[in-house]
C-alpha cells in the first residue's frame, strides 16, 4: 500500500468526469470525484504521507544487515641500481568478507573473514610463501546508554507512528475536500436559483412597468405610477446583477475545490442534484455523538500517534543522558600457513593451526555537561507537551464542534418548514394582490410590497436550504462519518446520495416513523 497513489483509482475516469462536468449539467458524485482526484490541497498531504513513508522505510534501515567485502591484490619490485637485472619481488593477495547488524535491543552483532597470502623471494625457500585466515565475531552490548529497544529503536517507532499519522492526516484532509466540495456543489445551486428568483422578478417588474405605460397613454392611470414602477425596475435589475456576480462567484469557488482552472471553471454546467431533502430528527444527547466522533475522526487518531512518537523520542533521549558503558565480546578462529601458493593458501594442506581466541573490553564514555543530551531532552519534553496541549484542546474542539453542528442542523430543519409554509402562503397573497389592485382595491405600492414580500420568501428558502444541506455536510465532518471507517487512504467507494443524507448517522438521529395503526376488526 502505497500513500503516494490517488484516494481513488479515477485516473481514467477524471477525463470523462471532467467533460461531463461542463457539458449538459455536472453531477455531485462528478464534482466529488474530480476534487479527490485534483484538488491541490489533497495532493500536497499525498505527497506529505508518501514523503513520511519513505523516512519510516529510511529509520528502519538502520536495522538492516549490513554486508561487505573485498580483495585486494599487490606486486612489488625492487630493482638494485647496480648488479644484475633480478630484484626483490613481493607479491601479496587479500580477501575480506562481512556482516554487521544492529538489534533492536541494543546489541550491535558483527561477523567477518579476513584472509591474505604473500610470496617475498627475499625470504627462505621455505618462507617466500605463506598466508593467514582469520574468522572471528563482535557482540557489543551497551550496558548503560541504548540498552534495550525503548532507546536504540525509538526513531524507527517515532517515524513508523509518524507515517501513521500522515495517512491518517490524508484521510481527514479528504474529509475535508467532502466537506467543502458539498457545500460548494450546493451553494452553487442555490445561487443559480437566487439569480432565477431575481431574474423573474425583474420579468415581473418589466411587464408591470409596460403594461402600466400602455394604461398611462390611454389616460386610464396617472403618469405618476410610472416612476415607481421604474424605480422598482432598477432595484430589481440591481439585484439581478448581484445575483449574476454571486452565481460566478460560487462556480469559480468549486473549480477551485474541483482542481479546475479558470477557463475550465466557468464552464461548469448547471448542477443536477438536488438539495437533500429535510429529514425529521429525534433528540440525541451530543456527549454520546461527542463521544463516537474521538473515535472516528482521522486528525483525532492523527494527533495521538504523533503524541506516541513524541513519547517514544522522549524516552531515547532520557537513555542519552546515562553515561556510556559498553561491553564488547569477542572470539575468532585462525590459521597460518606456510609454503602454500599465494592463490591457494585456503586449501593447501601444509597449515599450522593458531587456535581459537578470545577477547573482552570494556569502554566509558561520557561528556563532562553532557549539554548535547540535556538540551535534546529538553526539547522532547517540550513537543510532547505542546502535542498534548494541541490533543486536549481538539477533544474540546471536537465535542463543541459535534453540539453546535447538531444544533444547527435541527435549527435549520424548523427553519426549512416554515420558510416553506411562508412561501406557500405568500405566493397565494401577491395573486390576491393583483387581483385587487385589477379591482381598483389595491395600490401599486401595495402590489410592488406583497411582490416584495414574496420574493424576500422565496429567497429566504432558498438561503434556509443552503444553511440546512451545509450543517448536514459540517454534521458528517464532525462526527467523522464522510469517509467509510477503515478504509485505505488510497482507495474507497464514493456514493453521493449517501454523503448527501444523514448516512451512518440515520439510526441515532432519524425520528421513526409512525406505523399505520393496524386493520379494523
Amino acid at each position: 500500500m502505497r500513500a503516494s497513489k490517488l484516494l481513488l483509482a479515477v485516473l481514467g475516469y477524471v477525463a470523462t468526469a471532467a467533460a461531463a462536468a461542463g457539458a449538459d449539467g455536472l453531477r455531485l458524485a462528478d464534482a466529488l470525484r474530480l476534487a479527490l482526484a485534483q484538488n491541490p490541497a489533497l495532493q500536497v498531504e499525498q505527497a506529505q504521507a508518501a514523503q513520511a513513508h519513505g523516512l519510516a522505510l529510511q529509520a528502519e534501515g538502520s536495522f538492516d544487515t549490513l554486508l561487505d567485502g573485498g580483495a585486494d591484490y599487490t606486486r612489488e619490485l625492487s630493482v638494485p641500481p647496480f648488479g644484475p637485472p633480478a630484484g626483490k619481488r613481493v607479491l601479496g593477495t587479500g580477501y575480506q568478507l562481512g556482516a554487521a547488524r544492529q538489534l533492536r535491543s541494543g546489541v550491535r552483532l558483527s561477523a567477518g573473514l579476513d584472509a591474505a597470502a604473500y610470496q617475498d623471494s627475499a625470504l627462505r625457500a621455505d618462507q617466500q610463501q605463506g598466508g593467514t585466515a582469520r574468522l572471528g565475531v563482535t557482540l557489543a552490548l551497551p550496558l548503560l546508554r541504548g540498552r534495550g529497544a525503548g532507546e536504540v529503536a525509538a526513531g524507527e517507532d517515532s517515524a513508523r507512528l509518524a507515517a501513521q499519522a500522515a495517512r491518517a492526516l490524508l484521510r481527514h484532509r479528504a474529509a475535508q475536500v467532502l466537506q467543502d466540495t458539498l457545500a460548494a456543489y450546493w451553494r452553487y445551486s442555490i445561487r443559480l436559483a437566487l439569480l432565477e428568483v431575481a431574474s423573474s422578478s425583474a420579468e415581473r417588474a418589466g411587464s408591470l412597468l409596460d403594461s402600466t405605460r400602455k394604461l398611462v397613454a390611454a389616460s386610464q392611470r396617472p403618469r405618476a405610477d410610472l416612476v415607481l414602477l421604474e424605480a422598482d425596475l432598477a432595484d430589481k435589475t440591481g439585484a439581478r446583477q448581484a445575483a449574476e456576480l454571486a452565481v460566478a462567484e460560487a462556480r469559480h469557488a468549486l473549480g477551485l475545490l474541483m482542481g479546475l482552472d479558470g477557463a475550465a471553471s466557468a464552464a461548469l454546467g448547471r448542477p443536477l442534484d438536488t438539495l437533500p431533502a429535510v429529514a425529521e430528527l429525534a433528540p440525541v444527547a451530543p456527549a454520546g455523538l461527542a463521544q463516537q466522533a474521538l473515535a472516528r475522526r482521522d486528525d483525532v487518531q492523527a494527533l495521538a500517534a504523533q503524541v506516541a512518537g513524541a513519547e517514544r523520542l522522549l524516552q531515547g533521549a532520557r537513555g542519552q543522558l546515562r553515561p556510556r558503558l559498553d561491553l564488547e565480546l569477542g572470539a575468532s578462529y585462525a590459521r597460518v600457513t606456510a609454503g602454500a601458493s599465494h592463490y591457494g593458501f585456503l586449501s593447501d594442506p601444509a597449515r599450522h593451526p593458531d587456535g581459537p581466541s578470545l577477547g573482552a573490553r570494556l569502554r566509558y564514555e561520557f561528556p563532562l555537561r553532557n549539554s548535547a543530551a540535556q538540551g535534546a531532552y529538553l526539547a522532547r519534553a517540550a513537543e510532547l507537551a505542546s502535542l498534548q496541549a494541541r490533543q486536549k484542546g481538539l477533544g474540546q474542539e471536537v465535542g463543541s464542534g459535534v453540539e453546535f453542528a447538531l444544533q444547527a442542523l435541527a435549527s435549520s430543519a424548523a427553519q426549512l418548514r416554515v420558510a416553506q409554509r411562508a412561501m406557500g402562503l405568500y405566493e397565494q397573497a401577491v395573486r390576491q394582490e393583483m387581483v385587487k389592485q385589477a379591482n381598483g382595491i389595491a395600490t401599486l405600492i401595495d402590489v410592488i410590497n406583497v411582490e416584495g414580500r414574496f420574493v424576500n420568501a422565496r429567497t429566504s428558502l432558498l438561503n434556509t436550504q443552503l444553511a440546512y444541506a451545509g450543517a448536514l455536510a459540517r454534521l458528517r465532518f464532525e462526527t467523522g462519518t464522510l469517509l467509510p471507517a477503515g478504509a485505505a487512504p488510497e482507495r474507497f467507494e464514493l456514493d453521493a446520495g449517501e454523503l448527501a443524507s444523514l448516512g451512518p448517522l440515520a439510526p441515532q438521529l432519524a425520528a421513526p416513523q409512525n406505523p399505520s395503526p393496524p386493520p379494523p376488526p
